[in-house]
């Protein structure tokens, strides 16, 4: 086990009764850790996406690491987010004028999605100040300065090369000032797309500061880590030497929510009853699907269920039962709401099944209200 998870493992141990299960349990240490390090290897500032988790003690307490600032995706994380000096952009394509007229009103940096939405913003020029505007940008732009085939899934977000350029005008002829751009490739995309990427975006950065006649303040260079990017053979170095191809007077950033909070966030259940079906063993958990929706990995064709750490009596069980495997299933009546499985481990009532890299979308996506079931507690670790 890593250090975080010993440490949680004693936590549990000592604070049993304490801990309502299913709950989540955040490492602040690692999420500290996970930020910085990240920066460094990247050489550029970095924005925590919200959307990843928004835990309310987690981000009071962590809050301050995140210095180059977070995306908020709307109107109730706005709300959320505790009071900070570290900027917030708001990158939402659906936003409408109630949540534009919120982020100007806190003086949020808005990453521009659509003309349309574009409009609505010219609409407060002249009532209240507007923080310079990020454009975003479809990844088919990033092609168009490419010569390099790419495989990316077509999506839907952002402006293509011709209406970015009308958006340009549009902000010349309000008077709303543009700080830069924004792109991104998709989820675990980073490794693949990083050097085309940045070099697609030297290319716009020239295209942009001719066309606006005055220099960008910001690139977005997006994000797309995977959450072990430390075990993958990426080489940072050579991508700080192409970063450092910016002109001076530009703040290159990168923004993440999986690599920040992936690995600093667990789930804990408890199995309430052991059952037995045709030889299968079955442990029926306080916590599933409804809790953590990802866990039961229903959007996946071959599914590969993630093996637990189970702890008894506030001890590690050793995986050494050779034949034996327990299926953990929640409390739903969906026969999809199976989330792990214990390989080598005859699972009892009263285990605790911990499983790891839980700190990045499994509280937020998940579907809580199924059958009104109780939804996950939070617990903070050093």
């Amino acid at each position: 086990m890593s250090a975080s998870q010993n440490l949680l493992v004693s936590q549990l141990s000592q604070n049993r009764k304490k801990i309502s299960t299913p709950c989540y349990v955040y490492s602040l240490q690692s999420v500290q850790n996970n930020y910085r390090d990240l920066k460094v290897q990247l050489g550029t500032g970095l924005i925590y996406s919200l959307k990843a988790n928004s835990c309310l003690d987690l981000l009071v307490r962590c809050g301050h690491v995140f210095d180059d600032g977070v995306e908020i995706a709307s109107i109730g994380e706005l709300n959320l987010l505790p009071k900070s000096e570290s900027p917030r952009y708001i990158n939402n394509p659906s936003a409408d004028k109630a949540f534009i007229r919120a982020a100007i009103a806190s003086k949020c940096t808005l990453v521009v999605d659509n003309i349309s939405q574009l409009k609505l913003i010219a609409e407060f020029v002249g009532k209240r100040p507007i923080s310079p505007l990020i454009i975003r940008l479809n990844p088919r732009v990033l092609d168009r300065f490419d010569d390099a085939a790419k495989t990316v899934r077509r999506d839907h977000f952002g402006f293509d090369w011709e209406d970015a350029l009308q958006a340009l005008s549009l902000c010349q002829l309000h008077g709303l000032a543009v700080a830069g751009f924004h792109a991104f490739r998709g989820s675990y995309g980073f490794e693949k797309f990083a050097f085309a990427t940045a070099k697609s975006a030297l290319q716009i950065t020239r295209e942009f500061e001719n066309t606006l006649k005055y220099p960008l303040s910001l690139v977005n260079l997006g994000g797309g880590f995977d959450p072990s990017w430390r075990n993958r053979a990426f080489d940072f170095s050579q991508y700080r030497n192409l970063i450092s191809e910016f002109p001076e007077h530009i703040k290159v950033v990168h923004e993440s929510g999986r690599a920040i909070m992936g690995s600093a966030g667990y789930f804990v259940t408890e199995v309430r009853y052991v059952k037995s079906i045709d030889g299968q063993q079955y442990g029926i958990c306080d916590g599933g699907m409804a809790q953590n929706f990802l866990l039961a990995k229903t959007e996946s064709t071959f599914k590969k269920f993630q093996q637990p750490v189970i702890l008894r009596n506030g001890e590690p069980v050793d995986s050494t039962e050779e034949g034996v495997s327990s299926l953990l299933v929640g409390t739903s009546c969906n026969k999809e709401d199976v989330i792990g499985v214990a390989k080598g481990v005859g699972v009892q009532p009263g285990d605790l099944a911990i499983f790891g890299d839980c700190g990045a979308y499994n509280a937020t996506y998940t579907v809580a209200p199924f059958l009104n079931l109780p939804s996950s507690k939070s617990y903070l670790v050093e």
